[in-house]
């Protein structure tokens, strides 16, 4: 800490303090060591600001609307997120079905998996915020090449700094401000051993099977926390308030909230329409004599002729609710 004669309110997990006095942050948690504290670069709010107006230029969803749109704030601060090495293993059972002639049987399969990746999560869970959500996920997608040192692991997806380089001029020079991590080293351990056990089971569980039994049970062997750049630019349109968020270090977006316009809201009419139209032409196939009678005489593809109706069914049903929903909404998330 800097040498001052004023006192720093501190919690037992507080990681960075910011000197209300001087403004300059204090890595306060003795348990961290400089080299996995690190900090990223964020490009300029000009920047973030100029992007987001291309978007309105370049995207439809704005046609018609974009003299109307006013940007009420742009505002940037480096949000806290924890990533761990996890490496281990698990096991699952789940049953495929088999078709075999004319009949179906249920098969049991059993199946051991090893995993290394590399998880994250947030490191403030009192306010839940999708965009953070949205970036943590983002460099899950990253983690699937992890080298042994984290450290290595996190240059291969941006430009981290150890949080010791943050000079008084450094500091000073930032735009964004950084918000505290809610919870400390121990605890993120056991998180990031909760979330590796997730990403395990949407890896490495096959789709389409029905899933009976799934344990995974791994060791983060080195964790790392990063203060990474988060930009939000908040706009008013037609009597709502719009969020984009950027990445504030590569200026990708990360997740848009955005107002459903009515062509698209049609779209997701029509959509629905041909979803109540499959599923009613499907299911009446079953009431048509002419069906029944090519059954009889379908032999051994009886058993598929039976079951594309009720799959057509189906298909229409989820169509028509999933397309119907859209059309309630007035709000329409873009990841």
């Amino acid at each position: 800490m800097r040498a001052l004669r004023g006192t720093l309110d501190v919690t037992p997990e507080d990681i960075i303090i910011v000197c209300p006095y001087c403004g300059y942050p204090n890595a306060y948690d003795r348990v961290f060591t400089e080299k996995n504290v690190f900090f990223v670069e964020s490009l300029p709010k000009k920047e973030i600001l100029r992007r987001f107006q291309e978007r309105v230029r370049k995207d439809p969803d704005y046609r018609g609307i974009r003299g109307k749109i006013k940007v009420v704030k742009v505002e940037g601060y480096y949000v806290p997120l924890w990533l761990g090495i996890v490496e281990g293993g698990g096991n699952m059972r789940y049953i495929i079905y088999e078709k075999k002639g004319n009949s179906t049987k249920a098969v049991v399969k059993f199946k051991k998996f090893e995993m290394e990746s590399l998880v994250c999560v947030p490191a403030r869970r009192n306010v839940y915020d999708p965009a953070v959500e949205e970036l943590a996920l983002k460099f899950e997608r990253y983690g699937y090449l992890s080298f042994k040192r984290i450290e290595d692991t996190l240059k291969y997806m941006m430009d981290v700094r150890p949080i010791g380089s943050l000079t008084p001029e450094k500091w000073e020079s930032l735009e964004l401000a950084f918000l505290n991590a809610d919870f400390g080293k121990q605890y993120a351990k056991m998180a990031l051993s909760d979330r590796a056990s997730d990403v395990a089971k949407e890896r490495r569980v096959p789709e389409d099977v029905e899933l009976k039994f799934f344990k995974f049970e791994g060791d983060v062997k080195e964790i790392a926390l990063v203060f990474y750049p988060l930009w939000k630019v908040y706009y008013d349109v037609e009597g709502g308030t719009y969020f984009v968020a950027y990445d504030g270090h590569y200026g990708k977006e990360v997740l848009a909230v955005e107002p459903v316009r009515l062509w698209r809201k049609i779209h997701y009419a029509l959509v629905s329409l041909i979803g109540i139209a499959i599923a009613g032409f499907s299911l009446a196939i079953y009431g048509n004599f002419t069906y029944w009678e090519a059954l009889v005489h379908a032999g051994k593809g009886g058993s598929v002729l039976f079951i594309l109706p009720a799959i057509g069914t189906y298909f229409g049903f989820e169509l028509a609710r999933g397309y119907g929903k859209k059309v309630a909404r007035d709000v329409r998330v873009e990841r």
